[in-house]
């Protein structure tokens, strides 16, 4: 076999980035080069590698000996990265989405969707009314499949968004594990830990990663600074819009709510990343019945309210949704509730011109919210 002269070799690694000089200095320890140039070649031929940056090479998984002890421990980046690598690995292509719609669909995942596992089986199924968002998400993770429901009529009722063969299961459980906020959520995916690792036949081959990374247990904190809680907003949150008279005045409150289950201690926190001292309260039915106790039970709601000048709450509302934007028709009602709250805020009581133009805008800020009115519980968790 011809020789290579040391520069030769640099220079072929530098068209795989620092990934193939990872590659390159574990193999160099105990491989002698010609073997190492053999491998080398064989993986650029297979993956048409291209340099450092948002590209991910399918090579297997290696450890790294750390300390004096000899203990190894696993190299991996980030949960998106893996979940990134494994992606471009199976499909022979780069994940074409940035880490804020990954942000915004778990946001979205905790907020409206369910991690189900039924005799070792695993499930994803996320249910709406429009299904337009359903075929964005299903388009971009390439994975599971879109089904519609139909009344006796032939009117579609909702459609799903389902996940359910191992493969794309398990791409789902590198994205969601360590990215979770909802502790209910940590417990289902739990599941799927336990569901995947019992499934013999898996086809790791197909994957960088080879085994089922160890359950991160550990919730994340809610941020302004990133897309989750604009995913989660589309799922369980709503911007309202009430005008209600005093004497012969009228005045209009504005509310930012947010509806799940079981989740005081998260939404609580929300508030307070939005400067408000409001606390997430229990939901009860405003008439009692069997139906109504059982569809409440554990609901805890987030009311918000943005009225005041004098309080930053509204201003960082809408500067976070102007940042990290809705992707449902939620987004339509937000624009409108924006839209209001400059004609109110700080001109309270209304004129009759505001009045009509509040009245007007709420009018059609009412057919978005019609459009995304959750179907079936307020959560699966």
């Amino acid at each position: 076999m011809m020789a290579f002269p040391l520069s030769d070799l640099w220079v072929i690694n530098s068209t795989v980035g620092w990934n193939g000089l990872l590659f390159l200095f574990i193999f160099l320890q105990n491989t002698k080069l010609e073997n190492l140039l053999d491998t080398f070649y064989s993986l650029n031929s297979n993956r048409n590698a291209q340099s450092a940056g948002n590209s991910y090479l399918c090579i297997p998984k290696f450890k790294l000996e750390l300390g004096k002890t000899g203990s190894s421990e696993t190299i991996r980046g980030n949960t998106y990265d893996l979940f990134k690598k494994n992606f471009a690995c199976y499909f022979h292509t780069n994940f074409k989405k940035d880490n804020s719609w990954l942000s915004w669909f778990v946001g979205f995942l905790e907020g409206d969707g369910a991690i189900l596992e039924h005799k070792g089986r695993s499930y994803m199924v996320i249910t709406q009314k429009d299904d337009t968002i359903l075929h964005e998400i299903h388009q971009t993770l390439n994975i599971g499949k879109v089904k519609h429901f139909y009344d006796n009529n032939d009117n579609r009722k909702f459609s799903r968004y389902i996940v359910s063969d191992n493969k794309g299961i398990f791409l789902l459980y590198l994205l969601l594990n360590g990215n979770l906020v909802l502790q209910s959520r940590i417990n289902q995916l739990n599941k799927w830990n336990i569901a995947l690792k019992n499934e013999k036949r898996f086809k790791y081959s197909l994957f960088n990663t080879k085994e089922v990374p160890e359950l991160i247990g550990i919730t994340k904190v809610p941020s302004i600074n990133d897309s989750w809680l604009s995913g989660f907003t589309d799922a369980e949150g709503c911007f309202s819009v009430k005008v209600y008279k005093v004497n012969v005045s009228y005045y209009v409150k504005m509310l930012f709510i947010l509806d799940q289950k079981n989740t005081k201690i998260v939404l609580d926190k929300i508030a307070l990343l939005f400067n408000a001292k409001t606390k997430a309260k229990i939901r009860t039915p405003k008439k009692l019945s069997s139906y109504n106790t059982c569809f409440t039970s554990g609901i805890y709601r987030l009311s918000i309210s943005c009225n005041s000048v004098k309080i930053n709450t509204t201003y960082n509302i809408i500067n976070y949704f102007n940042t990290f934007k809705l992707k449902t028709s939620k987004k339509k009602s937000f624009y409108i509730w924006n839209e209001i709250s400059s004609i109110i805020l700080g001109k309270q009581p209304l004129t009759m011109e505001n009045l009509y133009k509040v009245r007007k805008l709420r009018h059609n800020m009412n057919f978005y919210t019609i459009q995304n009115k959750s179907i079936g519980k307020a959560n699966k968790s």
